[in-house]
């Protein structure tokens, strides 16, 4: 992978060395070549961040719809530096036959309490020796409201729930005001957080049989 990563630094190099000794050769007018140059130059720190994921880094784009979990760690929110969090995955994408493609990926997500709880469980059942399949997207959600529907038809809402939220409220705005705090806007992470629920990995099905 370093090889791949030196292999299209050292193209781009030619390319711009060889767009500066044209530029300086031509009756092209200055402007031209001076416009080339900061674009070609641009595009070197494109370059640069789109690799980052042949280095390793973990991906910020959506997780796959069904996946198996292989690890987890959660990055707790820090109000004092102002770090919101966050929540790694490692997980292998999985077909419609529960198997595994066999290419592990590495994903960020904004951090949540619900999700960091889930994550930590489900790690805890991999440690045990149980294989968890993760649902994200509508196939989480329609999972999680099936469940919150059969929860919320079984138990309502007990009263002293309802009582304290003035006082939960009151306290988490005296957290936000402590001096030297910074704010961290929770409703915009949950807001850009993806659904995602975990169950254990079914065994893979073989796929029908062609008469």
């Amino acid at each position: 992978m370093t090889a791949t990563v030196v292999a299209l630094s050292l193209a781009y190099v030619a390319l711009g060395v060889l767009l500066l000794w044209l530029s300086l050769e031509s009756r092209i007018a200055w402007w031209v070549k001076a416009g080339a140059i900061v674009v070609t130059s641009a595009f070197f720190i494109v370059a640069f961040f789109a690799t980052n994921g042949l280095l390793g880094w973990p991906g910020r784009g959506p997780l796959p719809q069904k996946f198996q979990l292989l690890w987890t760690r959660v990055v707790e929110p820090d109000a004092r530096s102002g770090d919101a969090g966050a929540v790694y995955f490692w997980v292998e994408e999985v077909d419609d036959y529960n198997v595994p493609s066999g290419m592990p990926k590495s994903y960020q997500l904004p951090y949540s309490r619900t999700l960091a709880d889930r994550s930590l469980a489900a790690r805890d059942e991999i440690m045990a020796g149980r294989p968890q399949l993760g649902l994200a997207g509508d196939l989480a959600g329609e999972d999680a409201a099936t469940e919150e529907a059969k929860r919320d038809a079984d138990a309502p809402e007990p009263a002293s729930r309802t009582e304290s939220r003035p006082a939960q409220a009151a306290l988490a705005g005296d957290a936000q005001r402590e001096s030297g705090t910074a704010r961290i806007d929770i409703d915009a992470l949950l807001a850009q957080a993806q659904p995602v629920r975990f169950r254990p990995m079914p065994a893979p099905t073989l796929p029908p049989k062609v008469p």
